[in-house]
């Protein structure tokens, strides 16, 4: 079998885990993640986690190509440390990178979370065959990723930008980056537990595929934002298909369908007929499958 460690890091919860041959979770765990101070206590709990993973994952003989990271934010371009993120303070500029391999004894490769995420939907979910795949994952941010031709688009912080922070309303509400009405601050886990009276993200879900009327509201409210934010993002990148993914996209028809209907009020006519918009295949999980492809699947 071929292995590889993964990390994701986002602003609330890191994910750890071993993937196998690309796409199977052999083990997978979640943390919470340390947002402030000193960066050293979320790395050891890090550690803590992963080592037993990779004890058990190799105790038959295979062994692990390395530890693949997934993390919030914009890269060096060494891809040694996350220089900025509004979310995750106490990481911008710690060598990351070297702390996880002295306390794993692995090689360790960084790469930004929404370029992690639409990698594995490109190599092996819902952006297979995409020859233009635009990615957005939803969380405690809002990030995204686009693949043009089987290679990573890398412009600005080692990947496409700041997707989250183009501006939907000026007047909206103000986002972590200090600006008002981004499509972050719109369409994010707390943009979303905002509108359901400050529940949980997963109890919002829950509750709006339980029936309850004020849950499938607020989903219905972010997913009509993020059809605003794709119709703008949609002439940037000219994309074929858009995966939404992240812990918000868990909802799935709920979030999609009424994102699907404000794309197609908002973008050019001739983009919502050929611009396909689906939900990710890996229920959250797709930053650790992409974090893994660092070792088993590179992309350019």
């Amino acid at each position: 079998m071929r292995l590889a460690g993964a990390i994701d890091i986002g602003g609330t919860s890191t994910k750890v885990g071993i993937v196998v041959d690309g796409d199977r979770l052999l083990h997978r765990a979640r943390i919470p993640t340390t947002r402030d101070g000193d960066p050293a206590p979320l790395v050891d709990g890090i550690a803590a986690a992963l080592r037993p993973m990779v004890g058990a994952a190799t105790s038959g003989g295979d062994t692990l190509l390395g530890v693949g990271v997934s993390v919030a934010g914009f890269l060096d371009r060494e891809h040694g440390a996350m220089v900025e993120n509004a979310n995750l303070p106490a990481l911008c500029g710690f060598p990351l990178r070297s702390a996880i391999e002295e306390r794993l004894a692995l090689a360790c490769r960084l790469e930004v979370d929404s370029n992690a995420s639409v990698v594995a939907e490109y190599l092996h979910g819902a952006g297979r065959g995409a020859a233009r795949l635009l990615g957005v994952t939803i969380g405690t941010g809002l990030g995204g990723g686009v693949i043009i031709d089987g290679a990573l688009l890398r412009h600005t912080g080692e990947c496409a930008g700041d997707l989250g922070h183009i501006i939907l309303d000026p007047k909206g509400p103000r986002c972590s980056c200090g600006a008002h009405g981004c499509l972050e601050a719109l369409v994010s886990s707390p943009a979303l537990s905002y509108r359901a009276g400050g529940r949980k993200v997963r109890e919002i879900i829950a509750a709006a595929k339980a029936g309850d009327a004020s849950a499938v509201t607020a989903l219905a409210e972010t997913g009509w934002w993020l059809g605003v934010g794709l119709a703008s993002l949609t002439p940037l990148f000219a994309p074929d298909t858009i995966v939404v993914g992240g812990g918000v996209a868990t909802a799935g028809e709920l979030l999609l369908e009424p994102a699907r209907a404000s794309y197609q009020a908002h973008a050019a006519p001739e983009l919502h007929r050929t611009v396909r918009i689906v939900g990710s295949s890996f229920d959250g999980w797709e930053g650790l499958i992409g974090a893994a492809s660092l070792f088993l699947h590179p992309l350019p």
